[in-house]
């Protein structure tokens, strides 16, 4: 674990962490009671806030003992990726109902696979204990106050903007790697780039250039990536529905011709727009305005 990090970006960082742990602890309550979409999705928020918060703490050098309670959230977090994936997916094939043969078929396809996944996340979030996740933060919390060194505002920033930095270069080098062929590579630019910007996020009140506009202007750039991948695990399902025989192969040839169709336009769209990545690139530690 760091020595010392200066007692401004500790008290940002406990102050954040409370409100996280808080606000976790708030939204399973609420799942656990009223497991709905809604609630999934708050809860899914948090809980990647969370993340981004260890990994923080990572680019940070606070050490192996946040390992655990890492691997801990981010089970709880793939636990939804299924029910997420069916429901957009869901969304996805709504707009090709009338015209596209298949479409309504494997809507059903995927409303059943929907029920069953309902059912099996609420028993599995209700048996979810918060305790000893919260021990694990409040110790956390505990150890910063530890930490805490009289140090200048600008030594802050700096090591905050180092962190930054190191997070920004491994998303570069993804961005060097992305071929339009392969989607897998977009994938994981989307992936090292979601983590920068959750760390963005967290470090805002230390940096006037991460205005709330951009901010925003980072979530839609993901967003573009996104939208390949969720087409991409749509393409995917349609073949499995087809190989487990729950889909016709005659239902789905026109299907997946579609989104094939719809894959290679919002790869385009991503491919022209792909080097605004370095819009958001750091600046220098006391920059005050947005580029």
């Amino acid at each position: 674990m760091t020595a010392a990090i200066p007692a401004e970006l500790v008290a940002l960082l406990r102050d954040r962490l409370r409100a996280m742990r808080r606000g976790y602890r708030k939204r399973l309550a609420r799942c656990q009671v009223e497991f709905s979409e809604t609630s999934v999705h708050d809860l899914r928020i948090e809980t990647r806030r969370l993340l981004a918060m260890l990994d923080l703490l990572g680019a940070l050098h606070f050490g192996d003992s946040l390992r655990k309670t890492r691997k801990i959230f981010k089970k709880r977090l793939d636990a939804f990726d299924e029910l997420r994936d069916t429901q957009v997916q869901l969304l996805l094939l709504k707009p090709l109902w009338r015209d596209v043969p298949g479409a309504r078929e494997f809507d059903l396809v995927l409303r059943r696979r929907e029920q069953r996944l309902i059912g099996e996340l609420r028993k599995e979030i209700k048996r979810l204990k918060p305790l000893r996740l919260e021990r694990r933060l409040k110790a956390l919390e505990r150890d910063w106050r530890e930490l805490a060194a009289a140090e200048s505002p600008a030594r802050t920033r700096a090591l905050a903007a180092a962190a930054l930095r190191e997070t920004f270069e491994a998303v570069a080098a993804l961005h060097q790697r992305v071929r339009r062929s392969r989607t897998g590579t977009i994938h994981r630019l989307r992936v090292a780039f979601k983590r920068y910007r959750y760390m963005s996020e967290l470090l805002q009140p230390l940096f006037p250039r991460l205005t709330a506009r951009r901010l925003c202007r980072m979530q839609a750039y993901q967003g573009l990536m996104g939208d390949i991948q969720d087409i991409e695990v749509l393409i995917a399902a349609v073949k499995q529905a087809v190989q487990l025989a729950l889909l016709p192969a005659r239902d789905a040839r026109a299907l997946l011709a579609a989104l094939k169709g719809r894959r290679a336009a919002v790869i385009d769209k991503f491919m022209a727009a792909a080097n605004r990545l370095f819009e958001f690139q750091p600046g220098p530690a006391d920059q005050k305005t947005e580029p």
